[in-house]
């Protein structure tokens, strides 16, 4: 705790990775007031989000891969990294691209040596709660107090991601359906202090861990370690046992949906109302997407039917009725289209007793903007495809220059 202390002592640019053991020991009171004591901003992996849970000038959300800019920006000019009850897996380490400050430390709080040693990290071996709590108190005892200028970079940096929220990502695009951004900030204000929102596969996790707002009391509870498709429907029948009263959203892409539908009837056969609501644009569109990122080529991840020409799975998308098949299962449905419609919905579905399903029709091909981190998904090593070897060629140049090991 002492040498912690020490490299905060010297730290510029301190900040705090808040991983999901945050919520095995409740130390989301501890985090808090260790980040505003200290003036530490605070980002979060998806098993950490909603670390902090009420709102703070400090919190800058999700961070890695899937998380947002400003979150990013302020890890990599991070002069001092403070884990706490993460894994650190790929995507909160951006395949180890996230921290490029050329004097980068690292401290990791973790109740597991394999974790806490990650990074050449000083390792602390002790429950969240208790570890945060001690470094707070050796801290106030030594002295360290939060940089006025460093927070107000951190100010600049939450406004600047608030903007693009307001600006961009919750507007509507001329000639196109509702974006699954959309959606969520509707969801984020028809939620309601004691909800919790569900995902698991797909792109529904990775854009709640950057746009879910939990500072009013909505939970949030994303698995993502293996992309487990067909979890979402049993994890929300388990979520509604242990939460009697609110709502337990259940957040899903139309093709992991099809993965497993028929836990509806579980839900009907024991009296466990949830609420999916489904968003249905055409298939698997985030691994057709990583297929162009990567391949240059999509192939088999919409629902289009076999063209008679070229004997691909390029003709036209197929109709899938999701609001009967959920109506057929013991659900009531509805289908949505615009965000006034999906408002009413979810508000007639917060109503009701019985399980409910919202389908709503969401652009293909419009996705959240980036958070600038790399990963290290690679092209095909050998390919007489020029599409794929441009690909391949830029993927090793962007290893060379990004990817960082710290012992």
């Amino acid at each position: 705790i002492l040498e912690a202390i020490g490299l905060l002592k010297k730290s510029k640019y301190p900040v705090i990775i808040a991983g999901g053991g945050v919520h095995y020991s409740e130390a989301w009171e501890a985090l808090q007031n260790f980040s505003e004591s200290m003036g530490i901003p605070v980002v979060e992996t998806f098993a950490g989000k909603g670390a902090i849970r009420k709102d703070s000038a400090l919190l800058l959300g999700g961070h890695g891969l899937t998380g947002n800019s400003s979150a990013a920006k302020c890890v990599s000019e991070a002069d001092l990294v403070i884990c706490v009850g993460t894994r650190l897996t790929d995507f909160a380490t951006g395949s180890q691209s996230c921290f490029n400050n050329a004097d980068v430390r690292f401290i990791s709080l973790n109740v597991t040596s394999h974790d806490a040693y990650k990074q050449g990290a000083l390792p602390i071996l002790a429950d969240a709660r208790e570890g945060l709590r001690a470094l707070a108190d050796a801290g106030a005892k030594a002295g360290v107090k939060s940089r006025s200028s460093y927070v107000k970079e951190i100010a600049s940096l939450k406004k600047q991601w608030k903007k693009r929220l307001a600006q961009e990502i919750y507007q509507p695009t001329a000639g196109e359906a509702m974006s699954q951004g959309q959606l969520i900030g509707i969801l984020n204000e028809e939620a309601k202090s004691g909800d919790t929102i569900v995902a698991a596969a797909g792109s529904p996790p990775g854009d709640l861990h950057k746009l879910w707002d939990v500072s009013g009391g909505a939970a949030c509870h994303v698995e993502f370690g293996y992309s487990c498709m067909g979890y979402e429907i049993p994890a929300g029948l388990g979520v509604r046992m242990a939460q009697a009263e609110g709502e337990v959203f259940v957040f899903i892409g139309d093709g992991t949906y099809l993965m497993n539908p028929t836990e509806l009837v579980t839900a009907s056969q024991e009296g466990l109302k949830i609420t999916l609501v489904i968003s249905e644009n055409h298939g698997f569109q985030c691994i057709r997407q990583l297929q162009m990122g990567r391949a240059g080529h999509s192939f088999g991840n919409e629902f289009r039917a076999r063209d008679k020409k070229s004997k691909r799975l390029e003709g036209d998308f197929v109709p899938i009725d999701f609001a009967k098949n959920a109506e057929s299962m013991g659900a009531r449905t509805w289908s949505a289209s615009t965000p006034e419609e999906v408002r009413q919905a979810l508000r007639e579905a917060r109503e009701e007793k019985c399980t409910s399903v919202i389908v709503v029709q969401t652009e293909k091909y419009r996705f959240l903007p980036g958070s600038g981190v790399w990963w290290d998904v690679a092209p095909a090593e050998v390919s007489q495809d020029p599409i794929t070897r441009t690909l391949r060629a830029e993927y090793e140049e962007s290893r060379a220059r990004l990817q960082r090991f710290h012992y």
